[in-house]
């Protein structure tokens, strides 16, 4: 008896500690598992979970994603009352998956599935039917080269249906045909050929079916990065990969006139997209804020002779139309912060960055006209228009000071700040407000997998 009950108590709190530290739908007061004692309409389904966990099954939870609880309250059905989806790790490494569904005072199982993975990573419920009914779609790791797996499961007649299994490299969930109801958008990798492809499966009647498949860039090693948005007048998915030989590239997919999956970044004849192509880890977004997506693709023609200029970046719309661009920066992501190039500066500002120990500092400046490649120019007093600095350490302030520059912003223990050279009042020139206005942190953003709305 004093082992039981030290069981359950031991079980009751970690499990209580699981699902708080979680962040999930399941909050205190909610009441499920909330201590010392369990509202009447949760008891029956404590004691459906405390079968599980006697047998030896512990708590899982997923490591990415927004559903990451060991136990998630969710309106499968769409009667607008939340069935419990509960996830454990049996003994033997195999995890299993059961629903419940609150039946007047009690819960009762509804479906079980048992699936083998490496790691349990993360947990999606797309929307399957107009009248609100979801499926769920659990990812598994299933190898340590970001290869992962996908089982789709509908819930019909009181069981759990397997209805699609897949194997990915990337994924995006989201309405991207625009009839309120989620594809599944998958970026996959032939085996034998390593050429990446995009297959998306829509729902059919009761199960999820091959809609659309097409081929990506042939410089697409591994996918970094899978947005979904506006693409001229629809929508777009934006898929940013690791290149072969170094970089990065994006593939463009939008369904033309003739509804077909087109992939517009990607040259038909040679398969290649290396006109989107770029040195340092940027990804597609809206970078001006205008609710459109933006490629970020290599702009200088000046990087073999000034390294830094390979930071420099062309934001491209795309649609099925052609392309087009109207904003250059010059990000550096690993400092944290990027500048949007003056539409006057063109090739004939340069940028070279210099590290110090408590210090970043990244000069543009001036070209001659008559330059010459045997004997390139360096900054000077006579041709710098704009310093950006970056300090560190406990004297950070007192940098600030000696080198007359003006703080921008303080982030994460840097002082983000700038000074305007004695060129500044050329035709290059720009004001101190033109700096700040022109200025951006950068917020990084890494993830294999999305939810698009």
């Amino acid at each position: 008896m004093k082992y039981m009950a030290k069981k359950l108590i031991l079980f009751a709190a970690g499990l209580f500690t699981a699902v708080a530290l979680s962040g999930c739908a399941l909050q205190y007061g909610d009441g499920l598992l909330a201590l010392p004692g369990l509202p009447s309409e949760y008891v029956e389904l404590q004691a459906e979970i405390n079968k599980v966990l006697e047998s030896g099954a512990s708590p899982a939870a997923a490591e990415s994603g927004s559903n990451r609880q060991s136990i998630q309250m969710v309106d499968i059905d769409g009667d607008g009352i939340n069935e419990a989806i509960a996830f454990f790790r049996e003994n033997d490494g195999d995890y299993l998956i059961k629903a419940y569904k609150n039946d007047g005072d009690k819960y009762i199982e509804i479906g079980s599935a048992t699936e083998v993975g490496l790691t349990l990573y993360s947990i999606y419920y797309p929307e399957s039917s107009v009248t609100g009914q979801k499926c769920l779609a659990v990812c598994w790791g299933i190898d340590e080269s970001n290869n992962y797996g996908m089982t789709v499961y509908s819930f019909e007649q009181s069981c759990m249906k397997n209805i699609l299994s897949v194997q990915y490299s990337g994924i995006l969930v989201g309405d991207f045909c625009g009839d309120n109801l989620d594809e599944l958008c998958f970026a996959m990798k032939d085996p034998t050929s390593g050429q990446m492809s995009m297959r998306i499966y829509a729902v059919k009647g009761k199960t999820y079916d091959l809609t659309y498949e097409t081929l990506l860039c042939s410089e697409a090693r591994n996918i970094s990065k899978i947005t979904m948005g506006s693409c001229g007048d629809g929508k777009g998915i934006f898929i940013d990969s690791l290149a072969h030989g170094g970089g990065y590239v994006t593939d463009v997919i939008a369904i033309d006139d003739e509804n077909r999956l087109k992939n517009i970044t990607r040259d038909p004849l040679s398969g290649s997209g290396i006109n989107t192509w770029r040195s340092i880890e940027v990804y597609s977004q809206d970078i001006d804020k205008d609710g459109i997506i933006e490629v970020p693709v290599a702009s200088s023609m000046m990087s073999s002779l000034y390294p830094d200029e390979k930071n420099k970046l062309s934001w491209m719309e795309y649609d099925l139309k052609g392309s087009s661009s109207d904003l250059k920066t010059y990000h550096a992501p690993s400092d944290g912060w990027c500048i949007r190039w003056m539409d006057n500066w063109s090739d004939s500002v340069v940028v070279q960055s210099t590290r110090y120990s408590r210090m970043i500092k990244t000069v543009f400046f001036a070209l001659d006209e008559d330059y010459s490649l045997t004997s390139l120019p360096q900054p000077d007093e006579d041709n710098m228009i704009l310093t950006v600095y970056i300090f560190s350490g406990d004297n950070k302030n007192t940098y600030t000071s000696v080198y007359e520059a003006q703080e921008i912003v303080e982030k994460d223990g840097y002082i983000y700040a700038f000074s305007l050279g004695d060129n500044a009042s050329s035709r290059f020139g720009l004001s101190a407000e033109e700096v700040v206005n022109a200025f951006t942190i950068i917020e990084n953003e890494w993830t294999l997998e999305a939810y698009g709305g």
